[in-house]
């Protein structure tokens, strides 16, 4: 199945194509900005490069397509159907992607600071390298996604699934991840500096080697479920609530770190 080659020119002479037939359309560095595409099929499209600052692609389908470094600043994509498009070096700074489906989108090296990704689907997604600071991820699926070496410096991380999310080296400073699943996520080198984890799930996560310093609500209860499978730790003290260096301070002090279960070494 081939683009409507008439939709195709209302699309250039007009920048009008709601609910488009643009099915395996090349459109690579087509000057498409501002143009309205909300509900356009562009599944397996060719936009390479392309214009589509402050687009209007909501309820678009573009799975699969190819929008290797295209523009998307400021466009609208929410509720877009995404699933296995290639974003790699693409911009979207301030994009609308609430409720987008990008399960397992190629987003390597891709900007979102400041992109509204609230109930977003990225399960299974590549975002090593990518950009989301100070981005609103509330509420979205990340399980098993890769954020190695990725920015996210103050985002909002609030009730996220990250379970089994791979976060090597990733900057977490001051993000939000109050009431994040977090389980069995690999977290080794990341920066976690300030960031919020009041009543996250971090049962079988790996920490080693974090920076976990000025961390808020990390529970010693939390900090115990984060042990070397083989280790069995004394019961914590569920009432209290401490910073990370505390509990190093005094694992050091009493050479108990087996016991307060804080992995050293080692990966998930």
């Amino acid at each position: 199945m081939t683009a409507n080659s008439a939709h195709i020119k209302r699309l250039i002479e007009t920048k009008q194509c709601q609910g488009g037939d643009l099915v395996e359309a090349n459109l690579a560095h087509f000057n498409l900005n501002g143009a309205d595409l909300s509900g356009a099929k562009l599944m397996f499209a060719n936009l390479n490069g392309a214009n589509l600052i402050s687009a209007n692609l909501s309820g678009a389908d573009l799975s699969y397509g190819n929008l290797v470094a295209a523009e998307l600043i400021k466009a609208d994509l929410s509720g877009v159907d995404a699933k296995g498009i290639n974003l790699i070096d693409a911009k979207l700074t301030n994009t609308n992607l609430r409720g987008a489906e990008l399960t397992f989108a190629n987003l390597v090296n891709t900007s979102l600071q400041n992109a509204s990704l609230g109930g977003a689907d990225l399960q299974g997604a590549n975002l090593i390298g990518a950009n989301l600071e100070a981005a609103n991820l509330s509420g979205a699926n990340l399980s098993g996604v890769n954020l190695g070496n990725a920015s996210l410096g103050g985002a909002n991380l609030s009730n996220v699934n990250l379970s089994e999310a791979r976060l090597v080296g990733a900057d977490l400073r001051d993000v939000n991840l109050s009431g994040a699943d977090l389980s069995s996520a690999n977290l080794l080198n990341a920066n976690l500096s300030g960031a919020n984890l009041t009543g996250a799930n971090i049962s079988g996560a790996n920490l080693s080697r974090a920076n976990l310093e000025g961390t808020i609500g990390l529970y010693l209860d939390n900090a115990a479920s984060v042990r070397p499978k083989s280790g069995v730790g004394r019961e914590p003290d569920r009432a209290a609530v401490v910073p990370y260096g505390s509990l190093v301070q005094a694992a050091s002090s009493t050479n108990n770190s087996k016991s307060l279960g804080i992995q050293r070494s080692g990966l998930s």
